[in-house]
């Protein structure tokens, strides 16, 4: 096609498209003679060249009995959590090397949940110094009420499920003495 042929054929899209309104020429699904419903613009964008993206499917899940709309970006209901017991045994923590956290352990409704809180955010905010496992044991024994806290809120906002606190779960500027 030559330049004088690309121009003229971009000059009548141009000319259809402020007439009608782009490439469907203008009018509505329904009023072309094509059955108005869900797929009737997704199949003229296809046959337009576009891609068509379907809208996602949310199945429910159920989490420890309750039902969990997954996938939708948005929190569970917890508006009966107050019926979810949350506790923390008094077991020592363990370090994992494997991904620099500190991990503890939940009871939610009897069943073990496993927590864990990244040793950065001890460093950060329960005054931990950097590489050293003994000092980031002594944080988080002297900080446990305050992870647990936290812990807590984010065991309740996920329905029960496992929680890793980072640094950017607590609040800045407080930071407790070693």
């Amino acid at each position: 096609m030559t330049a004088r042929a690309m121009g003229r054929d971009k000059q009548s899209r141009h000319e259809s498209r402020k007439q009608g309104g782009g490439q469907g020429g203008g009018q509505r699904a329904g009023q072309r003679g094509e059955p108005a419903g869900p797929d009737s613009g997704a199949t003229a964008r296809a046959a337009a060249g576009w891609t068509v993206v379907r809208p996602r499917e949310y199945h429910i899940q159920l989490v420890r009995g309750r039902p969990v709309l997954a996938g939708s970006g948005s929190l569970p209901d917890i508006s009966d959590e107050a019926s979810m017991e949350i506790r923390f045994p008094a077991d020592a923590p363990a370090y994992r090397d494997a991904n620099l956290t500190v991990v503890f352990s939940a009871l939610v409704d009897g069943a073990p949940v496993p927590c864990a809180i990244s040793v950065e955010a001890l460093e950060d905010h329960f005054g931990a110094d950097s590489e050293d496992l003994e000092g980031w044991m002594r944080a988080f024994d002297a900080g446990r009420p305050r992870i647990e806290a936290v812990a807590r809120e984010h065991l309740q906002i996920s329905n029960g499920t496992p929680v890793l606190l980072k640094s950017g779960h607590f609040p800045p500027g407080n930071v407790a003495a070693p």
